[in-house]
């Protein structure tokens, strides 16, 4: 009978999600070929609702990242569909919010992204359409290891359709093509371990 209990403990213990699966990728290699972590710090970012958006905001929040612009032509409009999914998905997990970060300040203003975010019906507490200056948002950009300039007519970015997931300590857990379904159903999976790390 013991035998048994123990083979049941171990069994149930084995089905546990392990977050530790997830490895933290916020790291830079110093000149010494040796990583140094970080966490990714936010400052001098405002939302739709023209609130400011911090480190503090995000503290204890498995944070759904991306980059985008609202005029963009190209691969925002499916990266949207995307996370709208997503969104819709965690809608009820407060501890699970998405950042959108404009790369076009002069466009981009905050009735812009307002009148953007209502369009996709998602709760301004769930998805926040962030902006800040050029120099803060590629700043922040180069934490979540990625990049963004304009094309060579001005009239589109440059910018990765990769969605990268944070978890509560504000460490990277993962990026994500938004583009390919399998990668979108990773993500998925993935947040669902952070969020059973945490709950």
């Amino acid at each position: 009978m013991r035998l048994q209990i123990c083979l049941l403990i171990l069994l149930c213990i084995g089905c546990q999600p392990n977050v530790e699966e997830l490895p933290i990728l916020s790291y830079k290699i110093n000149t010494k070929n040796e990583k140094e972590f970080y966490t990714v710090s936010y400052s001098k970012f405002i939302n739709q609702d023209e609130e400011k958006v911090t480190t503090k905001t995000i503290n204890n929040k498995i944070v759904i990242a991306n980059f985008f612009f609202t005029r963009c032509p190209s691969i925002c409009p499916p990266m949207r569909t995307k996370l709208i999914d997503i969104s819709k998905t965690f809608i009820n997990d407060d501890a699970v919010i998405l950042i959108s970060h404009s790369i076009d300040p002069k466009n981009d203003t905050i009735e812009v992204l307002k009148k953007y975010s209502e369009a996709t019906g998602i709760p301004n507490s769930k998805w926040m359409f962030v902006r800040s200056t050029e120099k803060n948002t590629k700043a922040l950009a180069s934490q979540l290891m990625t990049n963004f300039k304009p094309n060579e007519a001005g009239t589109d970015f440059y910018h990765s359709s990769y969605i990268a997931i944070l978890d509560q300590n504000q460490n990277i857990r993962g990026f994500y093509n938004s583009l390919i379904p399998e990668e979108v159903t990773r993500l998925k999976k993935d947040i669902k371990l952070l969020l059973a790390a945490i709950n």
